[in-house]
């Protein structure tokens, strides 16, 4: 068989093949169908501006397009609202933190102006006033909020620095623990022989064994000075040299030794707790508490009111009034050598702009129960994907306690000069009173008045020394104030260069995500076109497809 018959046989097949109007009708609407899906999906993407609208019609389009998104989400979520939020946090502080640099720039003006005693007497009565108002102004700038959230609190968000009201204050009551070590201590002058108002006006001279008045002077006192004045003279407790004592409401002291071995270690026993002695100590006719420390050391223990008490050698005395803990020599040296004193006590007459002791310091509340514990409060904030910021500055990073109280003393060293001056006025003016005008009277008389003006002469001495340290001091509180604003302006550095990573990121997510999901308009506006017309050629066509009948026929 030839290829000739080859081509016959397959030509009688297909002329064989009957094609009824039916098929001819089925596929004509077929490729209609077909070519309007195709206009329907080019229409949609028109419509939608997107490439699919069903995961179904391109599930790797759908699967990378989940994956851009949720990165974009992350982006946008540290781009758009946490690095904003954290600027404005770091910037409300670091306009706080600013305003208070300026406040001891202020301070330190003071000082220098009155360690050159350049203050006149009419001067010295408005000044104590303006220091006063400088420390509130200072502690004022660690209540600054953002957005309803104060910024030196820490986790305490909704706490103020300070106590904003006298009510407010009035429900605080705290127990609060003080940790000191050797660069706590300070010195303090009190004046010995100084006559009090009651001396003046009662004419109390003392003289020696020669008969001469004896004259005030001034001596030096170590101390550790707590971050509130005016505590409370009962149920504080104290720890030194391996001693734990404590004082209750009835006067008694409970004093808890350890043993200790050769290296001054405490011993344990078989379960691991120390070897402990506790022993109860009432105290003196004079009000004294004589104490033996784990040491074997005899310890003498004075709560006093008085403001120029002189402990001895191996005593410590507790002013509650002033809040201020005396030392002894012999105290003061192991004090300096183990670098360690804790000293618990009780306030609960805090008023308005008092600094809240929670900021600062280890705090019992005494009317909840409540235990704060002083620590590192890191408010962070995420920036960027596994990185975080702090955006917080702490109270006591920032604003020192001590620089309140160093204020105080400053005041105190003012005031004293001016109660002299007083003084010194009214025995002025009882010299030149008739009841005052016999001899002893005046004799007595002209004493005080030579003692008063020699204490005088050392108040205003130690008033210039007072402002002298306090330039130091104010030096100190400056630079610590300043690092913590060049550290919240290192942050805010920080975030701005993030900042510039993520505006790049964000910009490089929507390029590639706009790449997956979204049309070239211009390639689909062609395709459409050509769709449409394939669409309507494709109904033509069909339109003259068995177009006569069998009814064409009949008749």
């Amino acid at each position: 068989r030839g290829l000739g018959d080859v081509y016959k046989r397959q030509f009688r097949i297909g002329e064989d093949m009957r094609i009824t109007n039916q098929m001819m009708i089925n596929s004509s609407m077929a490729n209609i169908q077909v070519n309007k899906k195709q206009v329907n999906t080019l229409d949609t993407q028109l419509s939608t501006q997107k490439k699919i609208n069903k995961p179904s019609e391109d599930p790797i389009i759908a699967i990378r397009a989940l994956r851009l998104r949720a990165s974009l989400n992350e982006v946008t979520q540290y781009l758009k609202k946490n690095i904003p939020d954290a600027q404005q946090w770091l910037s409300t502080t670091q306009g706080a933190l600013t305003q208070g640099e300026s406040v001891i720039n202020k301070l330190y003006e003071y000082c220098n102006q009155g360690s050159a005693d350049s203050y006149a007497s009419e001067q010295r009565n408005t000044i104590a006033e303006s220091l006063k108002a400088l420390k509130k102004t200072f502690y004022d700038e660690g209540n600054v909020d953002y957005a309803g959230r104060y910024v030196f609190t820490g986790y305490k968000t909704d706490t103020t620095l300070t106590y904003q009201s006298d009510a407010l204050a009035a429900e605080a009551d705290y127990t609060i623990t003080q940790k000191f070590g050797r660069d706590d201590i300070s010195s303090k002058t009190v004046y010995t022989n100084a006559y009090s108002n009651a001396d003046i006006l009662n004419l109390n001279v003392s003289y020696d064994a020669d008969g001469n008045a004896v004259m005030p002077n001034v001596e030096s006192v170590y101390r550790l000075r707590l971050g509130y004045s005016d505590v409370k003279n009962t149920g504080y407790s104290l720890s030194y040299n391996n001693t734990d004592i404590s004082f209750a409401a009835d006067g008694t002291a409970t004093v808890t030794t350890y043993q200790l071995d050769a290296n001054g270690n405490k011993q344990l026993d078989a379960d691991g707790n120390p070897i402990t002695t506790t022993t109860t100590v009432n105290p003196d006719a004079n009000g004294q508490y004589s104490i033996t420390d784990s040491t074997g050391t005899a310890l003498t223990f004075t709560n006093t009111t008085d403001k120029n008490y002189i402990p001895g050698d191996n005593e410590i005395a507790f002013n509650a009034t002033t809040g201020e803990v005396l030392m002894g020599e012999n105290v003061y040296k192991q004090v300096y050598t183990s670098d360690s004193f804790s000293f618990t006590y009780q306030k609960d007459n805090f008023i308005k702009d008092d600094l809240n002791p929670t900021m600062y310091y280890d705090c019992v509340d005494n009317k909840t129960g409540i235990v704060y514990d002083k620590v590192r409060e890191d408010v962070e904030y995420n920036i960027n994907y596994a990185q975080k910021i702090k955006i917080n500055t702490e109270a006591n990073e920032a604003f020192d306690i001590n620089l309140g109280r160093d204020i105080d003393d400053l005041v105190t060293s003012v005031q004293n000069v001016l109660d002299l001056e007083s003084q010194i006025s009214q025995v002025e003016s009882m010299m030149k009173q008739s009841q005052y005008s016999d001899t002893d009277s005046q004799k007595k008389l002209n004493s005080m008045l030579s003692g008063l003006n020699k204490q005088k002469t050392l108040a205003e001495d130690e008033m210039t020394k007072a402002f002298e340290s306090g330039i130091g001091q104010m030096q100190g509180y400056k630079q610590t104030i300043s690092l913590a604003n060049a550290d919240v302006g290192n942050r805010l550095t920080r975030l701005e260069l993030t900042q510039g990573r993520l505006t790049e990121q964000f910009t490089n997510v929507t390029e590639s995500k706009s790449a997956n999901e979204d049309i070239d308009l211009e390639d689909v506006v062609v395709s459409y076109t050509s769709a449409q017309l394939v669409y309507n050629a494709s109904l033509q066509a069909a339109s003259k497809v068995v177009q006569q009948t069998l009814l064409d026929f009949l008749g």
